[in-house]
């Protein structure tokens, strides 16, 4: 499926709206059908995205969350991104730049599975 092709979660119609970056998510486009926000829909699963061990610096690692965070938000339903950062520098880095995002509404919210990985929610579950 293309990335400008969305299927809405609560009604099945195909939307051919743009995406937009997950910064800008208050700008979500909803469904002509239905009136759902189209890119905000989650089916409840989880895309795990490993940016630390493949032996990425600081900066590689960041770059690699924020190309799993767009593609999360542009080409899945998935409620979840799952990131394994390992226990160190990344970590830590991600960590940050987590809680910035959480601060301007970019993510949902973050929490810690363990040291090595972090369940950043992308999108509500449907109710």
């Amino acid at each position: 499926m293309k990335a400008n092709v969305r299927e809405c979660l609560y009604c099945g119609l195909l939307n051919t709206q743009p995406p937009g970056d997950i910064a800008d998510r208050h700008l979500e486009p909803l469904c002509v059908k239905c009136d759902s926000p189209l890119w905000g829909q989650s089916d409840g699963s989880t895309v795990t995205v490993d940016i630390a061990h493949q032996h990425e610096t600081v900066p590689q690692a960041l770059v690699k969350f924020s190309d799993a965070l767009q593609r999360s938000w542009r080409y899945t339903h998935a409620e979840h991104l799952r990131l394994i950062v390992g226990g160190g520098l990344i970590r830590d880095a991600v960590l940050g730049e987590l809680f910035f995002l959480q601060s301007k509404g970019t993510i949902l919210d973050c929490i810690e599975e363990n040291r090595g990985a972090v369940l950043v929610r992308i999108r509500a579950p449907l109710q």
